[in-house]
């Protein structure tokens, strides 16, 4: 009956074709949350674990939930890759090229397939009210940037570290974008 129904519409109807684009798009981009749930919980490497013991646990959330925008201390997934990401940790640092403020990230692949290392995207920092971008800075001699070695079987997880060029101190707000991750806060005060 719908086909009868269909065949006997005007085809080039206007109200027609936008009700059909409609319906087509919320059947596609269905009701709920798209955003994958992760599973696992971040486990620090042996240096991290004693600096993590002392330190709080207290850091500004986002200022608001917003679907796909994490709080600092949450562990995002990955929409493309099924790969959850966690921010180890925020630090200053001096690098062989200056100061930078370096991000520890974790990643897991709760998956069952293989996740290739070039996959990872090279994570970005804006900063300030301004939204300034951070310069990233390259090291491979300090590990900063050189982003997933190898490749991340199911089950198994990695720690990698990427510098930017601006104080710890100025990312309040921040934005940390890494593929489709996305986390939003005071980065200033960061300690997990």
């Amino acid at each position: 009956m719908l086909a009868e129904h269909a065949i006997d519409e005007e085809p080039n109807d206007p109200i027609n074709a936008f009700t059909a684009s409609a319906a087509v798009l919320l059947i596609v981009s269905g009701c709920g949350s798209d955003d994958p749930e992760p599973q696992s919980t971040p486990i620090f490497p042996a240096s991290q674990a004693s600096i993590s013991a002392s330190a709080s646990t207290s850091v500004s959330a986002s200022t608001s939930k917003v679907a796909g925008v994490n709080a600092l201390l949450d562990t995002g997934v990955s929409k493309s890759t099924g790969i959850e990401v966690s921010i180890l940790s925020v630090e200053d640092a001096d690098s062989r090229y200056g100061p930078v403020t370096v991000f520890t990230f974790q990643l897991v692949n709760t998956g069952s397939e293989v996740f290739e290392g070039f996959l990872w995207p090279a994570p970005t920092v804006v900063y300030g009210v301004a939204g300034t971008p951070a310069e990233h800075s390259f090291s491979m001699s300090e590990q900063y940037g050189a982003g997933v070695q190898g490749a991340i079987p199911p089950g198994a997880r990695q720690t990698v570290k990427h510098a930017y060029k601006v104080a710890k101190a100025e990312l309040n707000p921040a934005v940390v974008t890494a593929g489709s991750v996305i986390w939003q806060g005071d980065f200033a005060t960061f300690q997990r």
